[in-house]
């Protein structure tokens, strides 16, 4: 079910370099809202500029407060629309439409999660880790960013009860690398500042077998049963080849797991076909990111990883 409502802005705070964070009173949407599902703005322009953008433009849903009604989205300037939303002002209204789309598919009480967000990627997993929490689910976040400035959702993170590690690639906070490169280290129970050397120290062995980090310190039976512990569902939304690093560390395991994916939509609701994405196998057919997602199984995704990722 999903709504087309006049909301109002709350805030539209700048968070970072270009980063905003818009809020609108809707209390329908946020009564209905699910982590990984998105809404549709539709930007208004000043008036002495053309008409365009005519298009509505698709955010996750980074945060749904259904006591006060009220629901936040997480946005970068990346061209016209985003520059007009960001001038947006309190008590001005903006026309939504959502909930839309297929969210994430929350797992049994007290699971072990794990959640792998890049840049703005993080957006609809902060809402997915509060749902996470009231589920009593073990949540850990691997966030990453190109800049320490840019990691805008990590104070949001790091109120609740979440375990984050971050990495950066200039290694202003965290560690520097990809935030995949944690994938491997995430329940050692080590820094996630860790050097890749000592990564592959804890990697090495199996449960049972003795482990030595390279400090010349063993690990305890408890420090090197963590190592070998896998989350019982992975979930991620970032760039392309990043999720596709994601997919195959949970397919090599053997752990289900789930993407968010971006895509260009004009309608939001399935009916231009604009967004439609090739499924994995032979005779799996399309989907489309709007309707059918934004959510899909990581084993369902077809990538294509090299200097220009991208879905088939």
């Amino acid at each position: 079910m999903f709504f087309l409502k006049n909301a109002e802005v709350i805030r539209n705070d700048r968070v970072g370099d270009g980063l905003y964070e818009l809020e609108f009173r809707a209390p329908q949407i946020a009564s209905h809202g699910e982590p990984g599902q998105f809404i549709h703005v539709e930007v208004k322009p000043h008036p002495a500029e053309s008409l365009s953008p005519l298009l509505r433009r698709p955010f996750s849903l980074y945060g749904v407060d259904s006591r006060q009604g009220a629901i936040s989205i997480l946005y970068r300037i990346r061209g016209l629309g985003t520059s007009i939303l960001a001038r947006a002002k309190p008590g001005e209204c903006l026309s939504v439409l959502g909930p839309l789309g297929r969210g994430f598919t929350l797992p049994a009480k007290e699971s072990v999660t794990l959640l792998v967000g890049g840049g703005m990627g993080i957006a609809p997993l902060v809402y997915l880790a509060d749902c996470l929490t009231r589920l009593s689910c073990k949540v850990t976040v691997l966030y990453g960013a190109e800049t320490a400035s840019e990691l805008v959702a990590l104070e949001k993170l790091e109120q609740k009860e979440v375990k984050c590690h971050v990495a950066t690639m200039d290694g202003s906070k965290g560690y520097e690398g990809f935030v995949t490169d944690l994938l491997t280290c995430v329940h050692a129970g080590e820094s996630a500042s860790m050097s890749i050397e000592k990564q592959a120290d804890l990697l090495s062995g199996s449960p049972g077998e003795s482990h030595t980090l390279s400090s010349g310190r063993t690990l305890s039976d408890r420090e090197a049963n963590d190592i070998h512990r896998q989350p019982d569902i992975i979930y991620s939304c970032g760039p392309l080849e990043m999720m596709a690093h994601v997919a195959r560390f949970a397919d090599e395991r053997g752990i289900p797991g789930e993407v968010s994916l971006e895509s260009n939509m004009a309608c939001g609701v399935g009916v231009c076909l604009g967004c439609a994405l090739k499924l994995k196998g032979g005779n799996a057919g399309y989907a489309k990111v709007c309707s059918d997602g934004p959510v899909f199984p990581m084993d369902r995704v077809e990538f294509t990883v090299g200097e220009e990722a991208r879905l088939q």
